[in-house]
């Protein structure tokens, strides 16, 4: 046997094209959107309970934590929905060359932060 062996090189050293990290955001901001759903869900549920209930929601919404899982969710829909486009659009045969791609993706990403910094700026 020779004496080399494969070396594990990982995801930090690998340098990934951007559609790759487009197409990673798309999977990791899913799973987000399943969790904020089930967040909105529980809220809904809380708040119509009574008067009382609805403000202690609306507390919790204009909260610290508001103002993070708010607007991280607004990001996560803005990224999945032109993430989901994106591949939509590779789907119908647009987009397959290397500088479609990356600017694509980039728009994507670009779009999705504008988003997200909006709700942020936008948030009660």
């Amino acid at each position: 046997m020779s004496g080399t062996h494969p070396q594990d090189l990982g995801l930090v050293t690998l340098r990934l094209p951007v559609g790759a990290y487009a197409s990673i955001l798309h999977r990791i901001t899913g799973i987000l959107l399943t969790g904020a759903v089930v967040l909105g869900v529980v809220l809904l549920r809380d708040s119509l309970q009574g008067a009382g209930a609805f403000r202690q929601v609306a507390g919790r919404i204009g909260g610290p934590w508001g103002h993070v899982i708010g607007p991280l969710a607004v990001w996560a829909a803005a990224q999945h929905l032109f993430g989901g486009m994106r591949h939509l659009a590779h789907d119908a045969g647009w987009g397959f060359g290397r500088d479609r791609s990356r600017a694509a993706a980039l728009t994507v990403i670009v779009l999705a932060l504008f988003a997200g910094l909006g709700a942020l700026w936008a948030w009660p």
